[in-house]
């Protein structure tokens, strides 16, 4: 089940040292002194290396509400409308900001009544007295401060959410009431159902956060049973799976094992909404691999993953179990997009074959994030078929076939734009070898006979002897008649090559001499008459023979310069 893999992760990985506190970053700390007087305020981060204003260091601090609309106070740290009665943006009514300056002291008030620590004594005076407020809110907006920063307090050198005594009566509050006889759905324990789940940071959702588990209406409920009553769920494993989902979706989740460390990224961003996370039941270093995948995987990492079967370690990771699910956003809750699991086995295999296929020579190892980025208009990754990075994502991982919109999509924009990018060119590549199980080389492949390949191959040799006889014109053969050959080779090529024929008598010496000989070479493989239609997969195959064919020229021509350079050198040294 979802929920217990995720309160296991944060079992394992030590995130529920103290349940009811969690990691945020503060802004800074209001210092105070006897009798609540307003001593400093001192913010916890300064400015970035671009001149803004930095993150807040992150501190443990009391669980916050999860506000979704209406007002209501976090426990001694909240924002300044609460805390101090301000708001820089100034969209707040001044009653507005009276009221949750009230409810901010009515609760820290609340504690101070039962535990009567003298911290608290000290924060509830400074509350009640306007001067000293004053001179707090003129030092933090002298400072400035954005309307979501947190604000804390110290007094005494110590920081008040932080006293033992201070937590225990957070902790004793905070799971005080509710019915006790509902056995929770993930642990099974008898216990009291939490009325409202926490909320989970999900991009695309609210800034607030939104819920994972909610009923929101009668549709979605049964038996009659009301709202979270259809799925109970005990207070320590709502904190526990909110808590591991909220660490999978950060990437500076602190360590609580290592002081100033910060726990591996744990998810790839597929789109605006939608986000992938993922875990094994061990750590893996495909997982580090998998985090970097849509961004810079790195070439060591890819290195060692197509050494891994070298090395002995299959055995043991085939006993390691993956989890991956993929979220997105809205405005009410989370939604699951899909859940699968596997072994880290399984994930290694299928990324060395998906870092195999995608192989069209390049020095680094090419971001998912590229390929689909060169699938639409202006690499607008906002403008790709809803889905689609989501469903290469699980062909990556789990060996599935490439959905024929990523095919449909990479020949129709070599059409668009008459260019085959190396990013296109992987992407072809790696659909031919998965869905259409075809034998496809990392280069030039000579021995090729498929139609569309051979007339990709004839196109960029056409486009060469023009750019040869021509010297390098501004629009090409290719500029012009691209879309056509790719689609209708019948209709085109029978010109193009009378058109060479010209092009060629322009040509002298050797160069006429290689270029007839490789023309006719290339044609050799070619069956009269030309295909009327190619096919989507032959297009694709039309658009690869055409990207080696010319990586193929550059490659003689960066040998020409080589072989000229060290000629040149050795002439000047007789």
């Amino acid at each position: 089940m979802i929920l217990e893999q995720l309160r296991n992760v944060a079992r394992r990985e030590g995130l529920l040292r103290n349940p009811d506190y969690e990691p945020k970053p503060i802004a800074g700390f209001l210092t105070l002194g006897d009798g609540g007087r307003f001593l400093d305020y001192v913010p916890t981060a300064g400015t970035d290396e671009r001149g803004k204003k930095a993150r807040g260091k992150v501190f443990q601090i009391p669980r916050r509400l999860g506000r979704t609309s209406g007002a209501a106070a976090d426990f001694l740290v909240d924002k300044s409308e609460y805390v101090l009665g301000i708001e820089p943006d100034g969209k707040r009514q001044p009653q507005e900001l009276q009221k949750r300056r009230e409810l901010f002291r009515e609760s820290v008030n609340g504690a101070y009544t039962k535990t009567a620590l003298p911290a608290l004594a000290t924060v509830v005076a400074f509350l009640c007295n306007d001067e000293e407020l004053g001179r707090a809110q003129a030092k933090v907006s002298a400072q400035g401060y954005l309307s979501n920063d947190l604000f804390a307090f110290e007094v005494g050198g110590e920081i008040v959410h932080e006293l033992p005594a201070v937590q225990e009566y957070f902790s004793r509050t905070r799971g005080a009431g509710g019915d006790t006889g509902v056995q929770c759905l993930i642990c099974g324990t008898v216990a009291a159902p939490v009325d409202k789940h926490p909320l989970v940071k999900v991009p695309g959702g609210s800034t607030s956060g939104v819920a994972l588990v909610t009923f929101n209406s009668d549709a979605f409920e049964s038996f009659g049973l009301s709202r979270n009553e259809n799925a109970p769920v005990c207070r320590a494993c709502a904190d526990a799976y909110t808590t591991a989902l909220n660490r999978l979706l950060s990437d500076r989740y602190p360590d609580p094992q290592h002081e100033g460390a910060t726990l591996p990224r744990r998810f790839v961003r597929l789109s605006f909404a939608t986000t992938a996370v993922f875990w094994a039941e061990k750590d893996a270093g495909v997982l580090d691999l998998l985090a970097d995948l849509f961004e810079t995987p790195r070439p060591e990492a890819v290195a060692d993953l197509a050494l891994a079967p070298y090395k002995g370690q299959m055995p043991q990771a085939a006993l390691n179990r993956f989890f991956c699910i993929v979220l997105s956003g809205g405005q009410g809750r989370a939604t699951v997009r899909g859940m699968h699991t596997g072994t880290v086995a399984q994930i290694e295999e299928n990324m060395r074959a998906y870092f195999e296929a995608i192989d069209i020579g390049a020095e680094q190892p090419m971001p998912l994030r590229r390929l689909l980025e060169s699938l639409v208009l202006q690499g607008k990754l906002e403008n790709l078929p809803p889905g689609l990075a989501t469903d290469v994502f699980w062909a990556v991982l789990f060996g599935r076939l490439f959905p024929q919109t990523l095919l449909a999509r990479a020949v129709g924009r070599c059409r668009a734009e008459r260019k085959v990018t190396r990013e296109r060119a992987a992407i072809l590549r790696a659909y031919l070898i998965r869905n259409l199980r075809r034998e496809v080389t990392v280069g030039l492949d000579k021995e090729n006979t498929s139609p569309g390949y051979r007339l990709g191959r004839l196109m960029a040799v056409l486009e060469r002897v023009q750019g040869q006889a021509q010297n390098n014109p501004n629009k090409t053969i290719v500029d012009r008649y691209y879309g056509s050959a790719s689609t209708r080779p019948g209709t085109v090529f029978p010109r193009l090559i009378a058109l060479a024929q010209h092009h060629l008598s322009k040509l002298k010496g050797n160069s006429e001499t290689f270029h007839q000989k490789l023309l006719g070479e290339v044609m050799d493989g070619i069956a009269p008459p030309f295909a009327g239609v190619l096919s989507l997969e032959e297009q694709g195959l039309f658009a690869l023979g055409y990207y080696h064919q010319r990586q193929d020229f550059f490659k003689k021509s960066a040998t020409e310069a080589v072989n000229s350079s060290v000629g040149n050198e050795n002439e000047e040294k007789q």
